[in-house]
């Protein structure tokens, strides 16, 4: 992967579109300080997905679009591509991203309203689909391609935790951490689905019950409403019939007086029609007396129309004549004016023709003059450069001399230094001898002291150990205590509950019909129904249900007269059916049964298998029943067997298998699937029974099991409570002797270090005493020579100077030339301004004088365009006027004639008048006899719409209640059930009970039965009607849910499986990778420390997917201290050391070092640069650097500048490595001696186009 270019636009100060392209090697960036160099770092870190904004210098993400300067306005967008060539497929498949492409650019586009937007090959994409890209190539936002100054101090100084991004980047598990963070997440939501389906199915599955009875109430609902529809149909067109017969009869007595209407309409509207005639004759007279009139009323205004004209025009007349006198009058003057005018123009004309050519003759002086100027100039910068050079070399040669200078008072100010201290060592050895002397008599004291209370707290300690054992024994058995309790209490509750729900389903009589249920409500002396009075084990609990099935739910009394009493309340109250049987008819009821039963005399006789009656235990009253109901039934193992003991019986007998299958002696098979446990415990009386007994027989048992817990927990507790006293007071004790020997043990421990830092403190003195007297002899030999070299430096300073004077008067010289040249320039110039003001003072005279002139042209033209309008418009009057005379005598002749046509017109008026008044009597009285017809009419037909109106009643009644139309409904042979409960059916074939409809049905007796239903259905209440398809719903939803649980619990078992496969992966991929990183940077610190010691340690050898990391570094000649205390160079180097240790494992594509050698010596910057060199070949390095030697290495060297304030622009110089070799310090001049070889490095950056060799003198001078 090779990093190929950057184009950067509206990010922080690079306003303007600018790209920066890269290519194998080092490229250098410099520039001032300020001029935007970082920004460039900052833009390949925010184009990597850089999320934070402080990492970026600012306080939030709109911070780095363009703001704006002085000059240019605020940017609403910045924009950042970085282009990658060579991307291997098979990497960014690993990574786990599908792009078959060899060349990638990625772009990032923020908006200053907070929006953000990511791109790949300009296709829209998330950060994430950005980051995954990256991972484990070693390139990121927070990995070890982007290093800079301020990422040192972080790097080494951050917590240990937080390290270890840098080291999982290099081994290649962010995207496999990233997945596991996925997988988690998706965990997590799992177990929140988990928790929602299982109350889902909870909720659903309470939902099921109700509805299972709201949908047999509404199935039992819709039945009644089916024959009420049925019935309330048929009554309903019944009564449609009957009120179409009468709206018929109706219809007819208005057809007839419709007949009587519509002839005497004829009369009426014959006599109308000729009034009216007479009336539209009539109306012909008024309308052409009136035309006459209007006629006569505009002849006359047109006549007055006529004579305003003549009048207007003749004063018209007058006002032309003066008109044209005016005109005339400006014509003479404009063209006098005119030519006075041309005269100025042509004198104009010839002055500034001879000004063109004294112009001209200027401006050729002034050239001349100023081709002097600039040999003169050229001379002058050719002396100032030598002269600069050697002014350069005299400098250096002052700065050495001051340096010479410095150094040999500092060697001298050394030496006394050294004397001094000396002497004052010399007193500090004796004095912390006689020290050490006293404080070993101390130590001697304190550790005989401090032993004696150890041995006293060691057996008060053990004391405390035996104590807390015993109690943490207690504790467990107490904790195992309370976990039986609560599991007991658990239980009790579980079936307590249990207990109580069955005992409700008992008292309410859940499994009975209605009607036995209503019949023991509303009776007082019952005596219970005949499953309470039976018990049956609960094995042989399905055969006896299945024999016995609603005998069951018989109800029990004591005489027949009780039981026809039940009876006649339940079908007063219409409250259901129900069986009652008498204890006194029981007797009888099973004699009659056994007379046919082949084990009359023994029911225990089991000829077929086991005898029923065997397995039932019962009350003495009710044994005569049941010996009826079971005397001749069999419990057999299957079908097979009742099948086979049938045969033999001669077909008297019945059978049951424990299952509840049965054969009846007509040989008819019952049977079946059994219910679910909780709906048989609901339905099933004797089950219930059965189970309510086992129930309440383990309630006791864990009630004993309740109060042995409770007992053994208290004593428990006791025992824990004297122990835990016991141990307070022996803690309390031991405590105290651990603060004193703490105290006499920190006292002990203060006096040791400090007796230890006194012999260190002594054999410091020693050493430095000696390491200041070899300091002195070193000291005297490099002042001497220093001296030496002090002569030879001061003799080439004399030299430079006397060059210096040289050129300073050769400077002077050809400044006085300049001088004398300018001088001359300025005075042909001052001419030439001048003689150019005079010429445009001219020419600015000459303009007004031609536009005058146009304008008086135009004068000229318009007053004589006038004056032939003003002849024309005459002209026109007088033609008007001749017109309007005519017209004047023309209209009143002919209104004379218009008055006598008017006079008789109003004549023929007056007869008509008459004849219409004759006719208008007569029709007065034949619209008198046609007013009473329509009277009759119209009672009838109001008696018609109330009829029509009550059938359309009907039939919009029947239409919103059955959406059905009446007029389709036919009558049809329907059965009408009369049974006096009033249960509603409709059945397929009628039958001789029932009644049907026909011409004699009786229609009272249907509108009761009619009502009877519509009673029973609002009887019921409320109904949901949909509960049928919400039961269904619900009960499909129930299967749903219970798939999804089932399949959320698979996919949490796959997401484990998953996070442990990454767990031991990363864990094997992390711990090889440090190992290797761990070796590397061992051996790169020892390399660019020239010896030394560093190391990495994991905190938690156990954990190591979160381990902290720390770093443990030791410069040669110092003591292992804190990371934090090395100094600025000392700590870039070990980030170094760290950085191409990792580079050794898994080299970055490519590298930005941002300012990292600045506080780099120059030893150690030719460390640096040898390690840099030697990673060439496997990465790519971007250095942001003011160092001459770090710029001296790069291939190509990139300058940002600020030319406009506020707006950072780019130059670039590429270097011909072939030609110019680095090597070693000495090339560190290459740039300063112009060795570089320039090659075609002219940059365009939107208008910006500056020559390389010009670029690279002002990078230099910076």
């Amino acid at each position: 992967m090779h990093l190929k270019n950057l184009t950067v636009l509206g990010f922080k100060s690079f306003a303007d579109k600018t790209s920066l392209n890269f290519e194998p090697g080092i490229t250098a960036i410099v520039g001032p300080n300020g001029c935007g160099k970082s920004n460039v770092a900052d833009a390949i870190r925010w184009v990597l997905g850089e999320q934070s904004a402080k990492a970026l210098r600012g306080g939030e993400m709109a911070d780095v679009i363009f703001n704006g300067t002085d000059k240019r306005k605020a940017y609403g967008m910045a924009e950042v591509s970085l282009t990658l060539s060579d991307v291997d497929e098979e990497q960014l498949k690993a990574a786990g991203v599908d792009l078959s492409f060899t060349e990638i650019t990625v772009t990032r586009r923020v908006l200053r309203d907070g929006g953000s937007e990511y791109y790949i090959n300009k296709t829209q994409c998330r950060l994430r689909d950005i980051q995954q890209l990256f991972m484990g190539t070693g390139v990121g936002r927070a990995s070890y391609s982007i290093m800079a100054q301020g990422n040192i101090t972080q790097l080494l100084s951050s917590k240990p935790e937080d390290r270890r991004i840098v080291f999982e980047e290099a081994a290649g598990i962010t995207k496999f951490k990233a997945q596991k963070r996925e997988a988690l997440r998706k965990l997590d939501h799992t177990d929140q689905n988990l928790l929602r389906v299982a109350d889902l199915v909870g909720e659903v599955k309470r939902q099921i019950g109700s509805l299972q009875r709201q949908a047999g109430k509404a199935k039992r609902y819709k039945q009644v409403q089916t024959e009420l529809q049925l019935l309330e149909t048929q009554l309903a067109r019944h009564e449609y019939d009957i009120l179409q017969n009468e709206i018929q009869d109706r219809h007819s007595a208005c057809e007839g007086l419709q007949q009587q209407y519509e002839e005497s309409s004829q009369f009426v509207l014959k006599n109308e029609e000729e009034i009216r005639q007479l009336r539209s004759r009539l109306a012909e007279l008024d309308a052409e007396i009136s035309a006459s009139q209007q006629k006569g009323m505009e002849l006359k205004n047109q006549a007055d129309r006529h004579e305003g004209r003549i009048q207007f025009n003749r004063e018209r007349l007058v006002e032309l004549d003066h008109q044209n006198e005016r005109a005339l009058s400006e014509i003479s003057q404009a063209e006098g004016r005119k030519l006075e005018v041309e005269a100025e123009l042509e004198a104009l004309a010839h002055s500034l023709a001879s000004a063109d050519q004294d112009l001209q003759q200027k401006r050729d002086a002034v050239e001349e003059h100023l081709q002097v100027v600039r040999q003169v100039e050229s001379s002058i910068q050719s002396r100032q450069e030598a002269f600069r050079q050697v002014q350069s070399e005299s400098f250096t040669a002052t700065q050495a001399v001051g340096k010479v200078r410095n150094e040999i008072s500092a060697l001298d100010f050394q030496s006394q230094s050294h004397a001094k201290r000396l002497e004052k060592l010399s007193s500090e050895k004796i004095q912390l001898e006689e020290e050490r002397t006293s404080q070993r008599v101390k130590l001697d004291q304190f550790s005989d002291t401090v032993e004696a209370d150890k041995k006293a707290a060691h057996d008060q300690r053990e004391t405390v150990e035996q104590r807390q054992a015993r109690l943490k024994v207690l504790q467990e058995e107490i904790q195992a205590a309370a976990e039986k309790l609560d599991s007991v209490l658990q239980s009790q509750a579980e079936k307590r509950s249990q207990l109580r729900v069955l005992k409700d389903l008992e008292s309410s009589h859940e499994g009975f019909s209605e009607g036995a249920v209503a019949a023991m409500k509303e009776a007082d002396t019952l005596m219970g129904s005949l499953a309470d009075h039976l018990r049956v084990e609960s094995k042989f609990v399905p055969a006896i249900e299945s024999v016995l099935g609603d005998f069951l739910q018989v109800v029990l009394t004591e005489s027949p007269e009780a039981a026809r009493e039940i009876l006649g309340l339940l079908r007063d109250k219409k409250a259901g059916s129900a069986s009652v049987a008498s204890v006194s008819m029981m007797q009888k009821v099973s004699e009659c049964s056994f007379s046919h039963s082949p084990t009359t005399h023994d029911p225990a006789y089991s000829p077929y298998g086991l005898a029923a009656l065997t397995v039932v235990e019962c009350d003495p009253i009710v044994q005569p029943l049941l010996d009826c109901l079971l005397g001749s039934v069999y419990i057999v193992d299957d079908l097979e067997s009742a099948a086979s003991f049938w045969r033999e019986s001669g077909r008297c007998v019945s059978f049951v298998t424990s299952q509840g299958e049965t054969l009846s002696p007509c040989g008819v098979f019952t049977g079946g699937g059994a219910l679910s446990d909780g709906k048989n415990l609901t339905t099933s009386i004797l089950a219930r029974k059965n189970k309510i007994a086992e129930l309440e027989e383990q309630v006791a048992l864990v009630q004993v099991e309740v109060s042995e817990a409770s007992r053994k927990k208290g004593q428990i507790a006791s025992e824990i409570s004297s122990i835990q006293a016991g141990l307070q007071e022996a803690q309390s004790e031991l405590k105290a002797r651990e603060v004193a020997i703490a105290t006499s043990e920190g006292e002990y421990r203060a006096l040791k270090t400090s007796s230890q830092v006194l012999e260190q403190k002594i054999d410091t003195v020693v050493y430095e005493i000696q390491s200041l007297s070899d300091q002195d002899k070193e000291l005297t030999e490099k002042r001497e020579h220093l001296k030496v070299q002090l002569n030879q430096i001061v003799e080439q300073e004399k030299t430079a100077q006397e060059k210096l004077n040289e050129l300073n008067q050769e400077l002077d010289h050809f400044r006085q030339e300049r001088d004398r040249a300018q001088a001359a320039s300025t005075e042909s110039k001052v001419m030439l301004a001048s003689e150019e003001q005079s010429v445009a003072a001219q020419k600015r005279q000459k303009s007004p004088l031609e536009q005058r002139n146009r304008e008086l042209a135009q004068a000229l033209e318009q007053r004589r365009a006038e004056i032939a309008s003003v002849l024309q418009k005459r002209e026109q009057c007088e033609s008007e006027i001749a017109e309007s005379e005519s017209s004047v005598e023309r209209f009143s002749h002919e209104r004379n004639i218009v008055s006598e046509q008017t006079a008789g017109l109003v004549a023929q008026k007056r007869e008509q008048d008459g004849a219409i008044q004759q006719r208008d009597g007569i029709l007065t009285e034949h619209r008198q006899r046609l007013n009473e017809v329509q009277n009759r009419k119209g009672m009838l037909e109001v008696e018609l719409a109330k009829k029509l109106s009550k059938l359309e009643n009907l039939c919009n009644r029947i239409e919103e209640r059955y959406q059905i139309a009446l007029d389709q409904v036919e009558t049809e042979n329907v059965p009408l059930n009369s049974l006096p409960e009033g249960e509603a059916s409709t059945e397929a074939e009628p039958r001789p009970d029932l009644e049907i409809f026909d011409v004699n049905t009786d229609w009272d007796a249907v509108s009761e039965r009619v009502q009877a239903l519509q009673k029973k259905m609002d009887s019921m209440g409320p109904v949901n009607l949909v509960a049928i398809e919400e039961y269904e719903e619900t009960e499909e939803r129930y299967q749903f849910l219970t798939q999804q649980y089932d399949d959320l619990i698979k996919a949490k078992d796959e997401l484990m499986t998953v996070i442990n496969r990454i767990n031991t992966q990363t864990r094997e991929m992390f711990i090889q990778t440090f190992n290797q990183i761990r070796e590397n940077f061992q051996s790169m610190f020892t390399e660019i420390f020239d010896g030394g010691m560093a190391d990495l340690k994991l905190h938690d050898d156990e954990d190591v997917l979160e381990s902290g990391i720390d770093i443990v570094a030791r410069p040669p000649g110092k003591k292992l201290q804190s990371i934090s205390l090395l100094s600025g160079g000392e700590q870039t180097m070990t980030a170094v050391s760290l950085l191409f240790a990792i580079y050794q494992v898994r080299p970055s594509p490519f590298c930005v070092l941002d300012e990292l050698d600045a506080p780099l010596d120059e030893s150690n910057i030719n460390r640096f640069i040898m390690i840099l060199e030697r990673f060439l070949n496997h990465s790519q390095f971007i250095i942001i650097t003011h160092n001459k030697r770090t710029i001296s290495i790069a291939d190509i060297l990139y300058g940002v500048t600020m030319q406009e304030r506020g707006v950072s622009r780019i130059v670039s110089v590429k270097f011909n490595r072939e030609e110019n070799k680095i090597a070693g310090p000495e090339s560190s001049g290459r740039l300063a001696n112009s060795k570089a070889t320039l090659q075609s490095s002219r940059v365009s950056d939107d208008g910006l186009d500056l020559e390389a060799n010009r670029s690279a003198k002002a990078i230099l001078k910076e």
